[in-house]
């Protein structure tokens, strides 16, 4: 079958709802949610604010980067077109490294939410069969498979309104004082403010559908900037309803489920089933959007050369009948399927350490902007929110660092496969060929 080119038809409110279906609400506040209670109690509400903001403040860098370089390898085009081809190809690796024990995470949750309906259920044999399924629906025309991720997110928001709603008719305390902590451990909060952002974000997964954004370059900047918006607003209200509502009874924050533990306190057991549903709904749905655009970045490695011989040929395969990336799908689920057997622990660490994307995103756009280079669309308030994403990034080393648990290690193991990848790429240009990482253009 002959290498084709991806479908340029999705409309942007379909997109839209394929990028919040990756950032999964129901899973940011139920899962990001509750850890984040764990950690710092009240002070989540300002860790989800201060988090929420900087989500959408720096999805304007990634809506400025896709559009400088749209492709649907996400971010890498513009990195390499702007800082260079080898970090371009460090970043590759790092990347996928992280997605497939971050799809294989997503599938023994899914496992572990079907256990509450059915405890008979075998763990790993319910993991693998969700991954088939979503990949299944991953491989369907992206219309299709927009179609059918917007019904789940549609049952994923409706329990999230549910729970906002019994939120905010609750009993609660002022929120102003939670917001505003007389003794606040502000070490303790930076790793909560990263948390925020963390389960706030979500419009980078915007990049890895830019090839078939109807509209190209001139949609995708204000369509990226918009997504971030949304992701923030739908995950960190909720918070700001919850923490409130949960403050007036202590001992929820203890809970090993505190958002599980207030429902079943505050609504009836109907309510709290409909929720259950959502939260399993979410976590599939966002198992399928994560395939999609995981096997896009495939897909474009691929396409590029990255991937060698009959490895990268059938990366870049694409149905001729849905135009959807069938080979770097199946890749990606295959390859995501294997790493199941590491163990909860591993996945922690292959998951938890990549915090370079702000950073990479950060110096491309200082350098596409010291070069005067002209754009369609470019993120207000330059070169401060860059500036930001840079000092971000420090602190979010640091506090990976100072986790000799898990944070350091993974910091190890990510950035040392990216110094290698990057290292392979220049010995790759040394023997003559190296990938020059074509670019798409408009």
């Amino acid at each position: 079958m002959a290498e084709a080119s991806l479908d340029r038809a999705l409309s942007p409110g379909a997109v839209l709802l394929l990028v919040l279906s990756a950032a999964s609400p129901v899973l940011s506040v139920f899962v990001g949610g509750s850890g984040m209670l764990h950690l710092s109690g009240t002070t989540a509400a300002l860790a989800f604010l201060v988090g929420g903001l900087l989500a959408a403040l720096f999805a304007l860098l990634y809506a400025e980067l896709g559009v400088r370089q749209p492709g649907a390898g996400g971010i890498y085009p513009g990195l390499a077109r702007l800082i260079g081809p080898g970090v371009a190809h460090g970043y590759m690796f790092m990347t996928i490294l992280t997605a497939l024990p971050l799809n294989a995470y997503t599938a023994l949750g899914l496992a572990g939410y079907l256990k509450v309906l059915g405890p008979e259920l075998p763990t790993v044999p319910v993991a693998l069969i969700s991954l088939a399924l979503a990949a299944g629906i991953a491989m369907l025309n992206i219309r299709t498979s927009a179609l059918v991720t917007g019904m789940f997110l549609g049952v994923e928001l409706l329990a999230l309104a549910i729970l906002s709603w019994v939120a905010a008719t609750a009993p609660t305390v002022p929120l102003l004082p939670l917001l505003l902590p007389e003794n606040i451990d502000w070490s303790l909060f930076g790793i909560a403010a990263l948390g925020g952002l963390f389960w706030s974000g979500g419009a980078n997964y915007m990049l890895y559908f830019a090839e078939e954004v109807s509209g190209g370059r001139a949609a995708l900047g204000p369509l990226t900037a918009r997504a971030g918006a949304i992701c923030a607003l739908t995950i960190s209200l909720p918070m700001l309803l919850l923490v409130p509502a949960l403050a007036v009874t202590p001992a929820l924050f203890q809970s090993e489920t505190p958002i599980a533990a207030f429902l079943d306190a505050q609504a009836s057991p109907a309510v709290a089933q409909a929720v259950s549903a959502g939260v399993i709904a979410a976590v599939f749905n966002a198992q399928i959007v994560t395939i999609m655009a995981f096997a896009r970045l495939v897909y474009a490695m691929g396409r590029d050369g990255v991937l060698p011989g009959a490895l990268g040929r059938l990366a870049a395969r694409v149905s001729p009948r849905t135009q959807s990336p069938w080979g770097a799908t199946l890749l990606i689920t295959v390859a995501s399927a294997a790493t199941i057997g590491l163990g909860e622990r591993w996945l922690l660490i292959l998951t938890s350490g990549n915090v370079a994307d702000y950073a990479l995103v950060a110096i491309a756009l200082l350098i596409a902007r010291q070069r005067g280079e002209a754009t369609l669309w470019k993120a207000p308030a330059h070169p401060i929110i860059p500036l930001l994403a840079l000092l971000f990034t420090l602190a979010a080393v640091q506090s990976f660092w100072n986790d000799s648990e898990t944070g350091r290690p993974s910091l190890i193991l990510i950035g040392g496969t990216f110094a290698l990848a990057w290292g392979a790429w220049h010995v790759r240009r040394a023997a003559g060929h190296a990938p020059m990482l074509n670019t798409l253009e408009d």
